[in-house]
């Protein structure tokens, strides 16, 4: 899903995010729940993948994450870091899942692509290794049917390029 910025912020020891900078590969995977009236699937995300890039600012204050995915699309999201650790301010995005669609007359199950609009809240870690990993949660709504969406255990897993 594209060009993805982060800004990390507030951060007391300014060192983590100057070991941080750098670039990554990052992966986005995780299940969620869809709800359509009575029915509810539990949904795995299509897995997003791409290149991300971590730079900060000259004081080592802020820094940007910067995504980018082979999808096209991205959002800006807002990070404060305390020693390893990152707290994610909640932002809003939207996301395409494949979701069941029952076709009664001919007793089949279709899947077809829906654009969700959902709110992402989360944290994360600075891991001694080097890569910076991500738990998210989703809540949301489809954008053109009924269909209501939320997850609690999305992950996004940065592993960090070699040198």
């Amino acid at each position: 899903m594209g060009a993805c910025i982060i800004l990390l912020s507030a951060c007391k020891d300014t060192a983590e995010v100057r070991q941080a900078e750098g670039g990554y590969t990052y992966k986005t995977s995780g299940v969620v729940r869809v709800q359509h009236g009575d029915t509810i699937d539990n949904v795995h995300l299509t897995p997003e993948t791409g290149a991300m890039v971590l730079s900060s600012d000259k004081n080592g204050e802020r820094a940007t994450l910067n995504f980018n995915h082979s999808g096209g699309d991205g959002y800006d999201m807002h990070v404060v870091i305390r020693r390893d650790s990152l707290f994610l301010d909640p932002m809003e995005r939207t996301i395409d899942v494949e979701v069941a669609q029952d076709t009664l007359a001919l007793g089949t199950i279709t899947h077809r692509r829906e654009a969700f609009r959902i709110k992402v809240n989360g944290d994360g870690k600075l891991l001694s290794n080097g890569d910076v990993c991500l738990t998210l949660s989703y809540t949301g709504h489809s954008i053109n049917d009924n269909y209501t969406l939320s997850g609690t255990d999305i992950h996004v897993h940065c592993k960090r390029n070699a040198h």
